[in-house]
């Protein structure tokens, strides 16, 4: 608005109009009138001041729309400020309602901060009653340390004579030991050499011999009855038994009790041929091979006793015992349980007539026994 002021202070004219009104009435009298040349310069001169003062009115009239335009946002800013003073007011009144609650606040906080110097000054005490808790404790620590040192070295001394005992007594227990076996050894020495398997023929020979072979085991009884001694003056001698039937002092009446017909006893059936695994164990400690039928139950009888014979004749420690095959064997079976070895199969089946199977089935011939089965196995 100032500089529109000062531009219409330098401008006679109100509008264009006028000015170019002027400019023709000054080049009029400039082609009209007779002058000095001082004077044409100075119209001319007063022509384009005319001529630039137009200039000056567009100026003004650019500045009298933006002021304008000022004028209008004025109007507008002068309304938003209206409607932010009352929000600004309602927010003050908010302002000092809240204000009001802060200073009850700051009342409240007083006293809090008054009660947390009591407070402090309570834990403080507290701290310092804490410290000589403190202290007590690690003087009793220090106490309960010596003396668990104390313990801990005497039961290390307990354990040290226990170790010392233990030691004693087992060298004690080995002595002994190793006595026992001394003496064992020497009781052993005095025994028939390989007394347990001779009796073991004996055992499986006679078992043979009862169970399969009856006219052997008649031939044994009368061998038997032959070596009984008979009694001499035996006061019993002519003595019969008392009948019945022949006895007067019962009284018969009737005829009596017929005899009832008895038909003539069948001829006695042989027992189904059969062995359990324990003999076949036994066999297999004799270094023999069992019978799998009757027709080679007599041979097996006789190498049995032929067995014996040779058992008799050998020294002492020349051959395994049973007990030491025996050993041998479990370890080799736990050997296999550890190893897990699957069982042997013959075209994606289970070959039970393979090597590692004994045959225990009567219809399996004797000759498809495995060559090696049953003999001696040697002790690790």
């Amino acid at each position: 608005m100032n500089d529109r002021k000062a531009a219409k202070a330098n401008v006679r004219f109100n509008d264009v109009a006028a000015i170019d009104a002027e400019i023709a009435k000054l080049k009029q009298k400039q082609e009209t009138t007779s002058m000095t040349l001082g004077e044409e310069k100075k119209l001319i001169k007063e022509i384009d001041a005319l001529q630039t003062s137009k200039g000056v009115f567009s100026e003004l009239k650019d500045k009298d729309s933006a002021i304008d335009n000022a004028l209008a946002s004025r109007k507008e800013i002068a309304a938003s400020i209206t409607a932010k003073d009352k929000e600004i007011d309602a927010v003050q009144k908010e302002i000092d309602e809240k204000q009001k609650l802060v200073d009850a606040q700051k009342d409240s906080d007083a006293e809090i901060r008054k009660n947390l110097s009591s407070l402090k000054a309570e834990r403080d005490s507290l701290k310092k009653e804490i410290g000589e808790m403190i202290e007590e404790r690690n003087k009793i620590r220090e106490e309960f340390q010596k003396e668990n040192d104390k313990w801990y070295d005497y039961q290390r001394a307990v354990k040290a004579q226990k170790k010392i005992q233990y030691e004693e007594e087992k060298k004690k227990r080995e002595e002994e030991k190793l006595a026992y076996l001394a003496e064992k050894e020497a009781e052993e020495a005095k025994k028939i050499p390989y007394e347990e398997e001779q009796v073991l023929c004996d055992y499986l020979a006679d078992y043979l011999a009862k169970t399969y072979l009856s006219e052997e085991s008649k031939s044994e009884k009368e061998e038997k009855k032959a070596d009984v001694v008979a009694v001499s003056d035996d006061p019993f001698a002519g003595l019969a038994p008392l009948k019945k039937d022949e006895d007067e002092v019962f009284l018969k009446i009737g005829a009596g009790k017929s005899k009832r017909n008895r038909a003539a006893k069948k001829q006695a059936v042989k027992p189904a041929f059969k062995l359990n695994v324990d003999s076949f164990e036994q066999f297999g400690l004799l270094g023999l091979t069992p019978p799998t039928s009757y027709d080679a139950v007599q041979k097996s009888v006789e190498e049995l006793r032929a067995k014996k014979v040779w058992y008799s004749q050998q020294p002492r420690g020349s051959v395994p015992t049973a007990a030491e095959i025996r050993k041998a064997n479990e370890k080799a079976a736990q050997k296999l349980r550890q190893v897990d070895a699957p069982a042997p199969k013959k075209n994606g089946k289970l070959d039970i007539a393979g090597d590692e199977f004994a045959p225990l089935s009567a219809g399996v011939a004797s000759s498809t026994l495995n060559s090696t089965w049953g003999k001696t196995v040697s002790s690790e």
